[in-house]
This record gives C-alpha cells, structure tokens and sequence, in this order.
C-alpha cells in the first residue's frame, strides 16, 4: 500500500489544511516549532506534580511482556506511584493542561488555520522510554507536537473502520499491527492524525508529548443539548397541538400535513438567532466538567475601577487559554461564546473581538470608545470579571 503520511516543510495556511488534509490525510512538519517554544511549555516533572492535584484528569499506563500486557490507574497520584513504576515501558497523561498552566496554552496560536472551535484539550504525556499506549484508533483530529526526548509512531495508510481490540484491557488497544509508515520525531517536529486512522507511539529517549484534540459531538448529542437547551427558555417550549390538522391524520395515520408541520416547527427552532446563539456556547462548554461555571472573580471590579484601570494605560488581553466562538447572524450583527455564555452584539464590535482572539492587547489607544459606547463597556467588563480577560501594563 503507498504511502499517505505526507512530509510538509512547514504547517499549512488555512487554504492548504482544508483543501488537502483535514479530514484526508495525516502529515508530518519536522521542526515545525522553535526551541524557545518548546522551551516555555509544561515540563515532565510540573506535569507529575500536576498529576497529584485533585482537579486535572491523569492515567498512569504501564506495559509489559511486548506490549500484551496493560494497566491503567487514573489520579490523582502520590510519590510512591512514581517511585514504584521503574525507568521503562510506562507513560503519565494529563487531559486539560491548558487550562492549569498557561504557558502551554501559547501553543493554539500556532494551530489558528484549524478550527479552534472544535478544539477540546491539550493533552500533554510523558512516557519513560518504550512506554505506549499501544496501536489504538481515536475519533477525533490530533496535532502531536514533539517536546521532550523521542518518539517513533506509526501511522495507518488509511483510515480504520472496523477496528477490533484486545479483550479485557482497561484501555483500548488494536489487537493487530498497524500496516502503515513509521517516523520518529523529536523536539518541534508536529504530526497531523485526522480520525480513524490508527497509531502508535513507543518512545525511544524519555519524552514529553502534547496532544491538540479537535472533537466533534455526535448528532445525537448536538439534538440533545438543543433541545435542553430549548426547554431551559421560558415561552419557546411549546407543544404540538395538532394545528392544521386534515382528515389525513384521521385515526391511527399520522398523515403528510401532521409531518408537514412538525418538520416546519423544528425547523422553525434550527434557522432561527436561538440557534446560532446555543452553538456558541455549546462549542464554548469545556469537556472537564469542574472548568465549566462562568464563575466570578473574587475581586470583581465595579465599573469605576475598570475604567480607571484603563485611563492609567492598561491593556486587555484575552489569556491563550480562553476560548472564544464567533458566528455571524444572517440579518446582521454575531454572537459571541464563552464558557457556556453568548452575547449577541452589532458589527461595531467585531473588530474589537477580533483582536482580543488573535491575543492581542486592546486599550484606550486602539479602541477609546471602550469606555463610551455602552454595549462595549459593558461586555469587556463582563468578561474581565468572569476571567476571559486580564489587564497588562
């Protein structure tokens, strides 16, 4: 089978990554990253220390006897579980670690040409050499971006539809080899993994891995949350009450005027504003259950503060770790998300909005009407005090 696993010289523009990779084919860019970026993201012993908090999600995943034998523990973790895993064959993964140290969130900036609104976690490892999860399949897009050390993966020729698995392992490993490329990566270089298609990585030297994962919902999911979301809304949960009915849906026939209607009644819910407005926090709503909220900053700011925290020459920035969602309405003006939430608001303060998620800093100097026109003043102080943005001198 010829080879899939194409070799760029660089990360692709948004036209290229769409046209020729996204949801097609997986890629390697060797020395994609700078050291200095490397350099500034999460080490392996922050992570271990990170993996014995409460709140982050981490697994501990050891092998044996060429990789047939697996055993997963989940955290938090103590000292003696580190102690006790010896200096081969085993890997710590930690979900959300953008969201617990900051300095790792400076990578997304370099992944803008894919859809950061798909995007659910950094996910950052660090496996002692040999150590793997094994040849596994996952559902959703992957950036792996090399730190720390070596790694050799191997990458399927083509996607896996009917993928079998090891019986009675606590993770899911492919009980076959994968037929497909070998690479080996090392600091700065990134590998493409659109869904299904299989991979493996066994370390080589002691390294450090962070994994950038694009995950759509399922439509059943999407169907479920909108509708809660509807119900939640005072007045727009309605019920069906038979409008219009003919002698079609006499009896036991539920007939093409009943689905007529019924079609245009929930398509009535899908082409309106409600919608477009619930994507946006839907897409804005982390996977980690204990980062959702909208939660209050304990030093919330009145207006009188922020304003004169502003004519002082303080900056907002919008911190790497923040997630915003944008989508345009059809007659006009866009909705903003975060963190579950959406505002609506009129093309004046798109461009506003538009720098904050490039993380660039805005001021009284690039936007002085922050202070007088309402609809801004009010938004940016919102968001100030529920943690989506931070002032800098």
């Amino acid at each position: 089978m010829s080879s899939t696993l194409k070799a760029l010289n660089h990360l692709p523009s948004a036209t290229e990554f769409y046209e020729y990779y996204w949801n097609k084919c997986p890629f390697i860019v060797k020395g994609a990253l700078d050291d200095h970026v490397i350099d500034g993201l999460i080490s392996a012993d922050e992570l271990a220390g990170l993996s014995m908090e409460a709140e982050p999600r981490s697994r501990l995943v050891k092998t044996a006897g060429k990789y047939h034998d697996w055993s997963c523990g989940f955290g938090p973790f103590e000292d003696n579980n580190f102690a006790s895993v010896g200096d081969e064959d085993w890997c710590l993964l930690v979900q959300n670690v953008e969201q617990f140290h900051p300095d790792t969130a400076s990578l997304l900036k370099y992944f803008n040409f894919a859809p950061r609104w798909l995007m659910d976690d950094v996910m950052v490892s660090y496996s002692a050499v040999g150590g793997s999860v094994g040849p596994h399949v996952d559902n959703y897009h992957v950036f792996l971006v090399q730190g720390l050390g070596k790694r050799r993966w191997t990458v399927s020729n083509a996607p896996i539809t009917d993928e079998t698995y090891i019986e009675g392992l606590e993770i899911k490993v492919l009980d076959r080899q994968i037929d497909g490329d070998e690479i080996e990566v090392t600091s700065g270089d990134v590998l493409y993994l659109p869904p299904n298609f299989a991979h493996e990585g066994i370390t080589l030297d002691p390294a450090v891995t962070f994994s950038i994962g694009f995950l759509g919902p399922k439509m059943s999911e999407l169907f479920s949350a909108f509708a809660q979301y509807i119900s939640e809304k005072e007045g727009l949960d309605t019920r069906y009450v038979g409008t219009g009915l003919s002698i079609d849906s006499a009896g036991f026939e539920i007939g093409k005027d009943a689905v007529g209607h019924l079609q245009s009644r929930l398509g009535n819910y899908l082409n309106s504003k409600l919608f477009s407005k619930w994507l946006v926090e839907f897409f804005t709503e982390s996977s980690h259950q204990d980062l959702n909220g909208y939660i209050l900053r304990e030093d919330e700011m009145d207006a009188d503060t922020f304003d004169t925290a502003l004519r002082s020459g303080s900056s907002l920035n919008k911190p790497e770790y923040v997630k915003f969602v944008i989508t345009t309405f059809e007659s006009g003006g866009f909705c903003l998300g975060f963190d579950s939430h959406s505002f609506a608001m009129d093309e004046t303060v798109f461009p506003l909005i538009k720098t904050l998620m490039k993380e660039q800093p805005v001021n009284l100097s690039t936007y002085p009407n922050m202070l007088y026109q309402l609809d801004i003043h009010k938004l940016v102080l919102e968001l100030y005090n529920h943690h989506a943005l931070e002032f800098s001198s």
